[in-house]
């Protein structure tokens, strides 16, 4: 669960991150909402988040320091997953 609230701390950050275009932190904000969204099973939560980040990922309009960010954060939510049998 530590990779999991390390994602959700981590997608906050770029949410707050005034230099990040707003579409880009909308769709962060979308899956903070998801992956905190006690009403859905863990895993589902997860995977619906690591399929908007990687979505988010392909976005040419991502600035590149974001897409590191945005990689590392489903890299975290993967790892989860993996340990939840998703």
């Amino acid at each position: 669960m530590e990779s999991l609230e390390k994602a959700i701390e981590l997608l906050s950050e770029v949410i707050d991150d005034s230099y990040v275009p707003k579409n880009i932190r909308d769709i962060c904000k979308k899956a903070h909402t998801r992956l905190t969204n006690k009403e859905e099973r863990v895993h589902i939560r997860m995977g619906a988040a690591i399929g908007m980040l990687d979505e988010l990922s392909q976005d040419s309009n991502l600035p590149f320091n974001t897409r590191t960010q945005i990689w590392e954060i489903a890299s975290l939510l993967e790892t989860c997953c993996t340990n939840y049998k998703c």
